[in-house]
């Protein structure tokens, strides 16, 4: 049997972002020399700590239920101050954040890279209250 070691950055990493109020990231498999399509499964990154619970649980690696590809998650360094702007939001649909260059965000003209205080900002454009929170960015 032959070992192959795969370099540590030739590893696809799934990266996170938040989509209507939820840390998900889409399967990092890439296309297959032989012409295989990427998956195009995407993943919750939190899960329940008990059934029927909240998703309140961070997972260590990604695990794609779609065709099993396993990855690290590249996490933005301010995770928690991120959903505790977008939670502010009374309307989950968006709840919404990309990395900077993040491949759905580019593809759909979305925005992407936004810091907290741009969050916070575009909810006080909207309306919401920001005050409780001024003290995280």
């Amino acid at each position: 049997m032959t070992v192959y070691e795969i370099p540590a950055e030739a590893i696809p990493v799934a990266r996170a972002y938040v989509y209507h109020g939820e840390w998900v990231a889409d399967c990092p498999r890439p296309p297959g020399s032989d012409g295989r399509p990427v998956c195009g499964g995407v993943e919750f990154l939190f899960t329940p700590s008990r059934m029927n619970g909240p998703r309140d649980r961070r997972r260590d690696f990604y695990l794609c239920s779609n065709c099993g590809m396993q990855s690290g998650i590249d996490w933005p360094g301010n995770e928690l101050p991120i959903m505790v702007v977008l939670m502010l939001r009374p309307v989950p649909d968006t709840r919404n954040w990309y990395p900077r260059d993040h491949p759905v965000a580019v593809n759909f003209g979305l925005e992407h890279g936004q810091t907290v205080v741009d969050l916070m900002e575009e909810n006080e454009i909207h309306g919401v209250d920001c005050t409780p929170v001024r003290g995280m960015a």
